[in-house]
């Protein structure tokens, strides 16, 4: 299910990174997307460990997605088990809830089957 609760803060946060990397790829490898979208962390300030100590987890992590086409930001936070648990299934909404509310990019600039194949809206190489 993906439950972390290691004792080494660390650990969680290597496994926290490697779902954000996984989900920056997965947009950048997108036929209709093409790099558009990226995650990143902020931050994480908090590492809590239970009061049973039975585990930890790495508490408010702070993640934005931002759209490369327009320079909008989204920010959400939640723990690193509520980002990563069954799979990273969290990370995946906040990130469709994003692109498609948040940014509303069917209503709010150009159709993205549109311009799929025009290459001045490849973001892949662009910072």
């Amino acid at each position: 299910m993906g439950w972390m609760y290691s004792f080494n803060r660390k650990k969680q946060q290597r496994n926290m990174n490697k779902y954000v990397r996984a989900i920056n790829k997965n947009i950048e490898n997108d036929d209709l997307w093409r790099g558009r979208f990226y995650v990143r962390q902020i931050d994480s300030p908090i590492f809590h460990v239970y009061e049973d100590k039975s585990g930890a987890s790495l508490e408010h992590i702070h993640l934005v997605i931002t759209d490369r086409m327009t320079g909008k930001t989204l920010d959400g936070w939640d723990s690193m088990n509520g980002w990563c648990h069954w799979g990273g299934s969290h990370l995946w909404r906040f990130v469709n809830d994003a692109i498609v509310e948040g940014f509303d990019v069917w209503r709010n600039g150009p159709d993205p089957y549109k311009i799929k194949n025009d290459s001045r809206y490849d973001y892949r190489r662009k910072k």
